[in-house]
């Protein structure tokens, strides 16, 4: 009985690793999705408002920055969730994990 309910935590552990991973990389081909249209697009969008008579440099220059910011802050926290998600972690965490590990252990 005891197997039973490991190997069904182990599956539902494991469902759920599938299912996160599976969603981070969709999130991933919308990123690239969006920023080539978005690339591809920059320069019809900046006339589009400067042709229908927008002349506010302060608005022309603010939706300039959000073409460029957008992107790198939507990379950066794809990065984020990325190196959690796949449980990418540094030499010197791991070092410390297993020290702190080792020392608890001791204890």
């Amino acid at each position: 009985m005891g197997m039973e309910k490991d190997n069904l935590e182990k599956y539902i552990k494991a469902k759920k690793r599938v299912d996160n991973l599976k969603n981070y990389y969709a999130h991933i081909v919308m990123y690239l999705i969006a920023n080539a249209l978005l690339f591809v697009f920059k320069g019809r969008i900046s006339n589009f408002f400067t042709d229908n008579g927008v002349e506010d440099q302060g608005f022309l220059n603010w939706m300039g920055w959000n073409m460029i910011l957008i992107p790198v802050i939507w990379g950066a926290i794809l990065l984020v969730a990325g190196v959690y998600l796949l449980k990418l972690k540094p030499g010197f965490f791991n070092k410390w994990e297993e020290g702190q590990m080792r020392k608890y252990m001791d204890e």
